[in-house]
């Protein structure tokens, strides 16, 4: 083989190689909840300004806010989903956690659609949320400021000494 068709082969070579060591990149996600009462999900999910961005024949929904996807799984309603509520919750479970521009008002609109939300609590990282049982039974934590806080002006100081 010439010198001059290997270098080709070769740089494919490589260039495969590289493609079969990298990282895949999560691109997206979703939280899916298996529910009984998709109809009753849809109204919950509504009134935290969710819209339904997809229904199919079978019930199955997505509903999205802003960059966060929700899915919803219609599971026949003889299933007790709601007498395991309690294995939703923290410790055992899942808390879902969803950050509002506007808390007060997403307490409000909750509260006046018939659900029962939480007082609004200053926590010890401080933030203020409230908590929620939809009628699924799972756990919902609304919160304000950002699922991934920006740097405090010291942080960013501090780092920037250590990378000198």
């Amino acid at each position: 083989m010439s010198s001059v068709l290997r270098i080709p082969l070769v740089i494919s070579m490589l260039v495969v190689g590289l493609a079969l060591h990298a990282s895949p990149t999560i691109i997206e996600s979703k939280f899916e909840l298996f529910v009984t009462d998709v109809d009753e999900s849809i109204r919950f999910y509504e009134t935290l300004s969710f819209v339904v961005a997809n229904r199919q024949a079978n019930g199955y929904t997505t509903l999205r806010s802003g960059s966060t996807v929700v899915a919803l799984s219609p599971v026949p309603s003889w299933l007790p989903l709601r007498w395991f509520a309690f294995l939703r919750r923290p410790p055992l479970g899942t808390e879902i956690v969803l950050y509002s521009n506007d808390l007060e008002m997403s307490r409000s609109a909750l509260e006046s659609a018939g659900y029962e939300p939480g007082e609004i609590v200053l926590q010890p990282w401080g933030h203020r949320d409230f908590r929620v049982t939809d009628h699924a039974g799972y756990y919902i934590r609304v919160s304000e400021g950002q699922a991934i806080p920006e740097p405090e002006a010291g942080a960013a100081q501090q780092s920037d000494d250590v990378a000198r």
